[in-house]
């Protein structure tokens, strides 16, 4: 992990799963730690500890309403497949229901955060279905990326920012810059994840027959679109040979400017955090610190 999370952020996680009604706790194995640990690192930079273990897991509920209906699926489903995906979305609808009714019942957060809170929580099932028209478009460009990342996972390390500020009862501009540096970071984060994927044949393979485009294939297609366009368009899958071919090729290309783009979003992040409280600061740059590290170039 590049950056410390609160564990007694997952123990109230762990008793919120607890809660859930079973038939739906049975499909939350979709849910990605990795990613919910980076989350509330976020939470843990600006949060305060002992908040309601009610409400630190809200931006949790929200993940899994887009993991659990998630924009992609197995290229020849089979019936299991279907009926899963099924099942998946009504678990998903029951827990952005959930969310929902917290948020519109807590005493803890000002009416205008709370308004803040589902408004994203309405915008998201709304990002999903423009991923899943992404994932058929073979052209999919760099600033799609961008909106899509922004939409999805890094609106939601921005909400855990700013869920921990609003929490915390921090002024509104506060917690506006909260939510700013969250976005920023978790654009990063998805950014390292895309660069790792490349660097393993197996995941990018996968990510490629999904549809789903790490961002080093998109600077790709931008610096030799020729090259790509040929793979894209053969009359007959690629063979496993021409995939490694294009990941190498991915690799020469793709990842130093993916890296670039990700060490600006950390410089942004980094003007962001100077109009923070002085204690609050030290922490964020401490965090950009290393994530500055994570993208440096290779030599």
């Amino acid at each position: 992990m590049l950056l410390d999370y609160d564990v007694a952020l997952e123990d109230d996680f762990q008793q919120f799963i607890k809660q859930i009604p079973a038939p739906v706790r049975a499909l939350l194995d979709s849910a990605d730690p990795v990613a919910r640990h980076q989350r509330q690192a976020v939470y843990t930079l600006f949060g305060i500890p002992g908040r309601p273990a009610t409400m630190t897991p809200l931006v949790e509920a929200l993940a899994m309403v887009s993991t659990l209906d998630t924009p992609s699926f197995a290229p020849t489903p089979t019936i299991n497949d279907l009926a899963l995906s099924k099942a998946h979305a009504y678990a998903s609808q029951y827990l952005l229901q959930q969310f929902i009714r917290t948020v519109s019942h807590t005493t803890m957060l000002p009416p205008a955060n709370r308004h803040e809170l589902l408004t994203a929580a309405q915008s998201l099932p709304l990002a999903n279905l423009n991923r899943l028209r992404l994932n058929f478009n073979q052209r999919e460009r760099i600033a799609d990326f961008l909106k899509d990342t922004k939409d999805r996972p890094a609106k939601l390390t921005s909400l855990s920012g700013y869920l921990a500020t609003s929490l915390a009862g921090l002024d509104p501009a506060i917690c506006g810059l909260a939510r700013a540096i969250g976005e920023s970071v978790g654009i990063v984060l998805t950014i390292l994840t895309d660069v790792q994927v490349t660097r393993q044949i197996a995941d990018f393979r996968e990510r490629l027959l999904m549809g789903n485009y790490p961002l080093p294939l998109l600077f790709g297609f931008e610096n030799d679109p020729g090259y790509f366009y040929d793979f894209f368009h053969q009359a007959h899958k690629p063979t496993a040979d021409q995939f490694v071919a294009t990941q190498q090729r991915v690799l020469m290309i793709g990842v130093a400017p993916a890296l670039t783009m990700a060490n600006e979003l950390v410089d942004q992040a980094r003007l962001d955090s100077q109009q923070l409280p002085t204690d609050l600061k030290k922490r964020v740059e401490q965090a950009l610190t290393r994530l500055a590290a994570a993208t440096a170039q290779p030599h």
